[in-house]
């Protein structure tokens, strides 16, 4: 029989996947344990119980949160619901609203926003992109995105062919009010009040007759046809693009009839025309030009509709990058890519292509992709159901029309989650959403940006996630974490240390469900679905302290009674400082008639128990290994840091000792903390445990392992 005392001076490595039991040869498993719930990992390797959550208000069901920022001083949540968004302070105070908003429940969770100064873009499939404006401090305005006016009345929205290419149409006159033809069945209802161009000019659909008719009002004068006699019409055929070499004028050849040398032609380029006795050249031949004359609009291919309607569906994803704005995702144009004008968010005008011109691209590839979301970092990356892209830019070569390119990162695909920003990378949700993958800049030029699976080793925390948030320094603490929101209500949470590639989860638990998180200065805010004494449910919000060791928890003044309206009915937990005043009978109404007399406020909340338990030790004999041995953990010492009550096996500290006043609160204990345990088996293991909403710290033990 062996004894062997093991030391365990790092959680670091946070709960790992049953799938790694049997690893003892990697420092993932000396680093991590069998569970890890309810704590949060510390940068020095142990953990602490995870922050109590204190009660703000009840907000609607379905509410989902986002962080807004305008100043240091003037930051907000907006609360988004079905029908209405409602803005607050961190203190949950209310700082305006807007109702008869175009989104539904269902919308509110797929879709996506990005913050410019006082502005948020709204983007989702369902309808058109909106703009959500502080006007004040607690006043917004909402209204539909709309596209700047150029000359003539002209809008520099984006315009597409979504008609089968070879599809024509044909007005019946260059102005005023026209018939609108179509050699397809090209148009809906949905195109009344919509624009559509005939090479490049404008028309406003007024009434929808067939799907191959509309009529329209001429917005500005349509370029002219023209009917040419040249004296030789050989070499001059359908299609081509004809030049005067006087005139300069181009136009399109639509008809052409070689014996009597008619050629029918569209005017495309401004609205300079063909005159007799010019010389006129295709590109296989040269003639003159006897006489010409204008004649009734020709039929055209060369036409076009909104990106924007009502007909072909909208873009999901949204972004700022390098003074653009970004749109893709499109109902119709899934792996479509637009951005617009440089420092112009309302100018997709493409104009020449001319380097500050709006960009209209597709990402390319053999399978089509769905954009469903982008990020701007060094470069923006978009991420896609079938993999991550980057768009490269370098001082020599900025981001612009004429070089732009999509290069992939990786052949994971994103689910609908927003990726959200991490260590100067971007964590993302996997479409399965069983995986988190970091992108992240590599420095190498020849592939700048790569993308690994993070949860690898703990995929069973990782539950199709909802909602994503990150932090660094909240309420003052240096470790950074990201947050997931599982669907089946629990808190995925990874701490990581980039510098010393530490990587960590755990999981939170409450009871009830989480539903939405955001950060905001530091603070970390959850929705939380509730149940309440009546048995209805309802979603509250709430934000995280670490000074608190309870869940939707409301601070009482010391001394009795008290109300705690959110508690009406219940028996929740409270405690005074350091002493645990067990539960408590709200009432009716929620008043709690008796507190005894603490000295110091009151928290009363839900209870959660944190819990470590560690992996089973696996110490090295001169023999070999000892894995799968029978054996027990005869002891463990615990090394707690301002702690009370600290429960190892099933022993809890003492709360007092010989010589301590009873009548005065618990004292916390910074000490080694050591315990007997029982029993034997081949994965002996230890749990660390709190059966009292009482401040705990770990910061290493060590076991004693018989053999």
């Amino acid at each position: 029989m062996a004894k062997i005392w093991t030391d365990k001076v790092s959680f670091g490595a946070g709960e790992l996947s049953p799938n790694m039991a049997r690893r003892s040869d990697t420092q993932q498993h000396a680093d991590g344990a069998r569970l890890m719930r309810n704590v949060r990992a510390l940068n020095a390797g142990g953990f602490t119980r995870r922050p109590g959550s204190r009660h703000i208000r009840e907000v609607p069901g379905g509410t989902r949160l986002v962080e807004f920022t305008f100043a240091v001083d003037q930051q907000y949540l907006l609360l988004f619901s079905a029908l209405r968004v409602e803005a607050c302070f961190p203190d949950g105070s209310a700082a305006g609203s807007v109702t008869g908003c175009p989104w539904t429940a269902a919308d509110v969770q797929s879709m996506t926003w990005v913050q410019s100064g006082d502005t948020v873009f709204l983007f989702c499939r369902s309808w058109p992109p909106q703009v959500l404006r502080r006007t004040g401090a607690t006043s917004w305005a909402l209204e539909p995105w709309a596209a700047d006016e150029g000359p003539g009345g002209a809008l520099k929205q984006p315009y597409t062919k979504f008609a089968p290419p070879a599809s024509i149409i044909q007005p019946s006159a260059d102005d005023g009010h026209v018939a609108v033809g179509s050699t397809d069945p090209v148009f809906a209802p949905g195109h009344v009040g919509e624009r559509i161009r005939y090479v490049g000019s404008e028309m406003l659909v007024t009434a929808f007759l067939s799907p191959t008719q509309v009529t329209a009002t001429v917005l500005s004068t349509l370029p002219p046809s023209q009917e040419l006699h040249l004296e030789n019409a050989q070499g001059f055929q359908t299609g081509h693009i004809i030049e005067g070499q006087q005139t300069g004028a181009k136009g399109e050849v639509i008809s052409v009839d070689v014996p009597s040398g008619q050629v029918a032609v569209l005017i495309t380029q401004g609205r300079v025309q063909f005159k007799a006795d010019e010389v006129v050249s295709s590109p296989l031949a040269a003639t003159k030009i006897l006489s010409q004359g204008v004649i009734p609009p020709l039929p055209a291919r060369d036409w076009d509709e909104p990106y924007l309607s009502p007909v072909y569906g909208y873009p999901a994803a949204g972004a700022l990058h390098r003074q653009r704005l970004w749109m893709g995702g499109h109902t119709r144009l899934p792996s479509s890519v637009l951005a617009s004008r440089v420092g112009s968010h309302y100018d997709f005008d493409i104009g020449t292509g001319e380097d500050a011109d709006a960009i209209f691209e597709d990402l390319g590839d053999s399978a089509v992709s769905w954009v469903r979301h982008f990020h701007s970092a060094e470069h923006l990356l978009i991420f896609t159901d079938q993999g991550v892209y980057y768009v490269p830019e370098t001082a020599a070569n900025p981001l612009r029309p004429s070089s732009i390119q999509f290069n992939k990162v990786s052949s994971n695909g994103c689910g609908s989650v927003a990726p959200q920003g991490f260590d100067e990378g971007a964590l993302y949700i996997h479409r399965s959403g069983g995986a988190v993958l970091d992108v992240r800049a590599t420095g190498d030029v020849t592939k700048s940006w790569t993308a690994a699976d993070v949860a690898l080793l703990a995929a069973h925390l990782i539950r199709q996630p909802v909602d994503i948030a990150a932090t660094h320094g909240a309420d003052g603490l240096p470790e950074r974490y990201a947050f997931f929101v599982n669907a089946d209500g629990t808190l995925a949470v990874m701490h990581s240390i980039q510098s010393q590639q530490v990587l960590g989860w755990g999981l939170w638990e409450t009871e009830g469900a989480y539903r939405s998180v955001a950060t905001l200065g530091g603070a970390v805010f959850a929705v939380v679905e509730r149940r309440f004494n009546s048995g209805s449910r309802a979603w509250c919000l709430e934000r995280f302290d670490q000074a608190l060791t309870t869940d939707g928890a409301v601070i009482l003044p010391a001394g009795s009674p008290a109300y705690a309206p959110a508690f009406a009915g219940m028996e929740p937990h409270a405690r005074s400082g350091t002493h645990y005043l067990g539960q408590v009978d709200a009432g009716a109404f929620g008043l709690i008639a008796d507190l005894g007399t603490p000295a110091e406020p009151v928290e009363v909340g839900r209870l959660f128990r944190p819990t470590v338990e560690t992996l089973p030790p696996e110490p090295k004999l001169p023999s070999g290994g000892t894995a799968g041995h029978v054996k027990r953990v005869s002891r463990a010492r615990v090394y707690v840091q301002d702690s009370v009550r600290v429960k190892v096996g099933d022993r809890a500290m003492d709360a007092y000792r010989v010589g301590e006043a009873v009548s005065d609160p618990p004292p916390l204990r910074t000490e080694w903390f050591e315990v007997g345990l029982l029993g034997r088996g081949r994965e002996p293991s230890v749990i660390i445990t709190q059966d009292e909403p009482l401040p705990m710290t770990i910061l290493g033990m060590s076991m004693e392992v018989i053999i």
